[in-house]
């Protein structure tokens, strides 16, 4: 998650093998990641692999351009209307192989014809190969066709999905309001960032901010605890259900919060691992969910003060 990716370039429901779909299917993507991560942990730095927040010099500068003051909604109907223009471009290619397919597969099937025919004076046992040879290769068209059909028909499935969920955005309810995780700058911002060396638009779907050594960290929203532990990239982290969406809080230093524990706004979550924490903010759309930017939804410049959990 806090991995940067080629703008764009977010997989397609399509190309993957069938899983567990809706918001359900991110939170046990999150929940698998972090259960291999333990092993990784003792040899990671304590602020989760990130050149930034252990001081190391980072591989290349990058210049990051905080996204444009977008409508959480408009923002999510671009994502969706990108997805749809992505599946449309997978269709167009896969038909043109599927065709190109097609007409290989009838060119070999009159090879295979003619290699049946045995001519005045060839030997039985050059026959007997030309013969082997043809069914092999017909048995390979065959099979490539097959998989470029079943590659449209979950294409074609992905388009349905997507037009659904384009149908459904108006009526979802999002946040209007999020606490500050803890007080402080954003040192890296939502949405689209530049490599200095390569020109490379990437994309960011969270943020981190600035904080102090291992300062308290509050839950964003009121919601429930869907798990808590470690997260690969994030040291550890939380993730709370907040109804039509979900929160990545990461960069702790440790947490000690039951899931299925329901949670105030405001409610301390653990402390920050080293000096950022970062935000993370997927609306329940598609398999993986949707990222929006946080940052305009901050009801102010300081959380709430850090209440007390209940033991």
């Amino acid at each position: 998650m806090p991995v940067d990716r080629p703008r764009g370039a977010a997989p397609v429901a399509g190309f993957l093998p069938r899983a567990p779909t809706g918001w359900r299917a991110a939170v046990l993507a999150l929940a698998a990641l972090a259960a291999i991560t333990p092993r990784l942990a003792a040899s990671a730095p304590s602020g989760g692999g990130d050149p930034e927040d252990t001081g190391a010099a980072p591989a290349a500068a990058r210049a990051v351009t905080p996204s444009a003051a977008v409508a959480p909604r408009d923002a999510l109907a671009g994502q969706l209307d990108d997805q749809v223009a992505s599946v449309e471009r997978a269709l167009a290619a896969v038909g043109d192989k599927l065709s190109a397919a097609e007409v290989a597969r009838i060119r070999r099937l009159g090879a295979a014809m003619r290699a049946g025919h045995a001519a005045p004076g060839d030997r039985a046992a050059l026959v007997a190969r030309r013969r082997a040879a043809a069914r092999l290769l017909l048995e390979r068209d065959r099979g490539e066709r097959a998989l470029f059909a079943d590659e449209i028909a979950r294409l074609r499935a992905a388009r349905t999905r997507l037009a659904g969920e384009r149908a459904e955005l108006p009526g979802i309810a999002l946040p209007t309001e999020l606490l500050r995780p803890a007080p402080g700058k954003i040192a890296r911002h939502f949405g689209t960032l530049e490599h200095e060396r390569s020109r490379a638009a990437l994309s960011r779907r969270g943020l981190d901010i600035e904080v102090g050594d291992h300062s308290p960290v509050v839950a964003p929203a009121a919601g429930t605890v869907r798990y808590a532990g470690a997260i690969r990239g994030l040291a550890q982290g939380v993730i709370l259900d907040h109804g039509a969406y979900v929160t990545v809080v990461g960069k702790l230093a440790e947490v000690a919060l039951p899931v299925g524990a329901p949670i105030a706004a405001g409610d301390r979550i653990g402390r920050a691992a080293r000096h950022r924490v970062y935000l993370e903010v997927r609306v329940k759309l598609g398999p993986g969910g949707l990222p929006i930017d946080p940052e305009p939804l901050f009801a102010a410049d300081h959380p709430a003060p850090p209440r007390p959990r209940l033991r």
